[in-house]
């Protein structure tokens, strides 16, 4: 995951600030996280945008490391390596 976020951030050429990570059930849930959530084992990251030109930089770089699941929020970009997951898949929350 680490690997393949820095290739993202290098391939966008923008940085990446990353909201929220690894979390347990009970931060998850409070975030309003689905249970079983990518985040509860640490193969999911939410990262900060702060306007459209940057989220849209983010998203190059998230295709380009090879990233198959992508949720878009107003202010972040969420991604995940979770094979048990849908692949190939992008969702707006």
């Amino acid at each position: 995951m680490v690997e393949r976020l820095n290739l993202a951030r290098e391939l966008a050429g923008v940085p990446f600030e990353i909201n929220s990570a690894c979390r347990c059930e009970k931060h998850n849930a409070a975030e309003g996280g689905k249970p079983g959530s990518a985040h509860t084992t640490g193969e999911a990251v939410d990262i900060k945008v702060h306007n459209n030109a940057h989220r849209y930089f983010v998203l190059v770089g998230q295709f380009g490391a090879g990233f198959k699941r992508v949720g878009l929020g107003s202010n972040f970009v969420h991604v995940d390596v979770a094979q048990n997951l849908p692949q190939q898949v992008a969702w707006t929350y």
